[in-house]
C-alpha cells in the first residue's frame, strides 16, 4: 500500500511538472490546438497531455525499472510511436491513412515481440471456444487495436471524458486483478499521470491555465487499453489468462459502443463515417441542456457502470456468452438511442428543465 501511494503521488508530481515545463515550448513550436467554428475556447491551448503522459511512464519506467523485459521495451516504442505520431497529427494535421498505417506497425510489434495477439475469444455463443487461427488472429489485432485508438479519440470531445474513462477503466482492471500484478506499479503511475492532466485540463484552480491531450494522448491510451485487454484475456506457455476476452469489452464499453452505433449510423446515411458530426453522446446531453461539466459527470458514471458490470460478472463467474449477450444489449439499447438522438435530446431537454446552448 505504501509503495503504491509513493507511486501514485511521484507520478503525479512528475506529469505536473512536466506539463509546467512544455507549456511555454508548445506554444512556441505551434502544437497548440486553435479556436475555430468548432471549438469554443477563447485562445489557442497547448496539446500536450498525451506527451506529457507517455514522458512520465517512460522516465518513471527509466528510473525505477531499468532491467526491462523485451515485452515492455516493445510496448514503450510502440506507445512512443502512436505518441509521436499523435503530436504530428495535432501540429501538422497528417493523412488518416498515415495514422492507421502506424497503428498497425505498434499493433504489429506488440505482436511480434510482445506476443500479445487475440487467439482465444472463449465461448461467445455457447458452443465451445472461440479459437483463432494466426491468419485471423492477426487480422483480428490489428481490428481490435485501431477499432480502440479510434473510440477513445472520438470520445475525446469535451474536457475530461476521454482521460476520465481510461482512468475508470484503468482502476477496473485494477480491482479485477485484485491488484495483484507485475504491472500495478505502472498501471498507478498511469492513472496519477491521468489525474494531474486533469486538474488542467478541468481547471480545478484558477491559476493553472487548460491543456488539453491531442490525438497524442488519445492515441497513446487506446492502445494501452487494448494491450492490458489482450496481456490479461490471453493466455500463453508462461500465464495463464486473470479474465475472458468478453469481460474486456466492459473496459472499453462506453467508448466502444458509443463508436460503433455513431458509424454505423453514419453508414445507414450514406455519410462519411470517419467525418466529424454533433451526434455522440455528450453531444446529445449538451443539446439537452447539460452543462459540459454535468455531461462530464453523467458520461463517467455511465462508464464506471459498465465497468462495474464487467467486474461483478467476472467475480460472479459468468460464462463468456451471457457476458457478451449482456454487452451486445447495451450496444442495441444505445444504437436505438442514437437513431434518435435528437429525439432523445428533446426528451431529456424536457425532463432537465430549459436548455442551454452547447459548448
Amino acid at each position: 500500500m505504501e509503495q503504491s501511494l509513493l507511486t501514485a503521488g511521484f507520478a503525479f508530481i512528475l506529469s505536473f511538472a512536466l506539463i509546467k515545463c512544455l507549456k511555454p515550448v508548445s506554444k512556441k513550436v505551434g502544437l497548440v490546438d486553435k479556436p475555430n467554428e468548432r471549438k469554443h475556447h477563447e485562445s489557442p491551448v497547448p496539446l500536450i497531455g498525451g506527451l506529457v503522459i507517455y514522458l512520465t511512464l517512460l522516465i518513471f519506467g527509466l528510473l525505477f525499472f531499468p532491467d526491462h523485459s523485451v515485452k515492455v521495451n516493445a510496448y514503450y516504442f510502440s506507445a512512443g510511436l502512436l505518441t509521436v505520431v499523435g503530436v504530428l497529427d495535432d501540429r501538422f494535421d497528417i493523412s488518416v491513412r498515415l495514422r492507421i498505417l502506424c497503428t498497425f506497425i505498434a499493433a504489429g510489434v506488440m505482436m511480434y515481440y510482445g506476443d500479445l495477439i487475440f487467439t482465444d475469444l472463449g465461448n461467445l455463443i455457447g458452443l465451445g471456444d472461440v479459437m483463432l487461427p494466426l491468419f485471423l488472429a492477426i487480422p483480428f489485432t490489428l481490428i481490435a487495436c485501431f477499432g480502440t485508438v479510434n473510440a477513445i479519440n472520438m470520445c475525446d470531445g469535451i474536457d475530461g471524458l476521454s482521460s476520465g474513462i481510461s482512468v475508470i477503466a484503468l482502476s477496473a482492471l485494477l480491482v479485477i486483478l485484485e491488484f495483484d500484478t507485475k504491472l500495478k506499479i505502472g498501471i498507478i503511475a498511469l492513472i496519477a499521470a491521468l489525474m494531474a492532466f486533469q486538474v488542467f485540463n478541468l481547471q480545478l484552480s484558477r491559476n493553472l491555465k487548460k491543456v488539453f491531450m491531442g490525438d497524442a494522448g488519445s492515441m497513446m491510451l487506446g492502445f494501452t487499453l487494448i494491450m492490458m485487454i489482450c496481456y490479461y484475456s490471453q493466455a500463453n506457455a508462461i500465464r495463464d489468462s486473470r479474465f475472458e476476452a468478453a469481460t474486456g469489452l466492459f473496459f472499453i464499453g462506453l467508448p466502444l459502443i458509443d463508436m460503433v452505433s455513431t458509424v454505423l449510423r453514419r453508414i445507414k446515411q450514406g455519410k462519411n463515417p470517419f467525418k466529424p458530426d454533433r451526434t455522440h453522446a455528450h453531444h446529445i446531453l449538451m443539446h439537452a441542456g447539460f452543462s459540459s461539466r454535468m455531461t462530464l459527470c453523467i458520461l463517467l458514471g455511465i462508464a464506471a457502470l459498465i465497468n462495474g458490470m464487467g467486474v461483478l460478472l467476472h467475480y460472479l463467474s459468468a460464462p463468456a456468452w451471457l457476458q457478451f449477450g449482456l454487452f451486445m444489449l447495451l450496444f442495441a439499447l444505445y444504437f436505438q438511442a442514437i437513431q434518435h438522438s435528437f429525439k432523445l435530446s428533446h426528451l431529456l431537454q424536457k425532463m432537465h428543465g430549459e436548455r442551454r446552448v452547447a459548448s
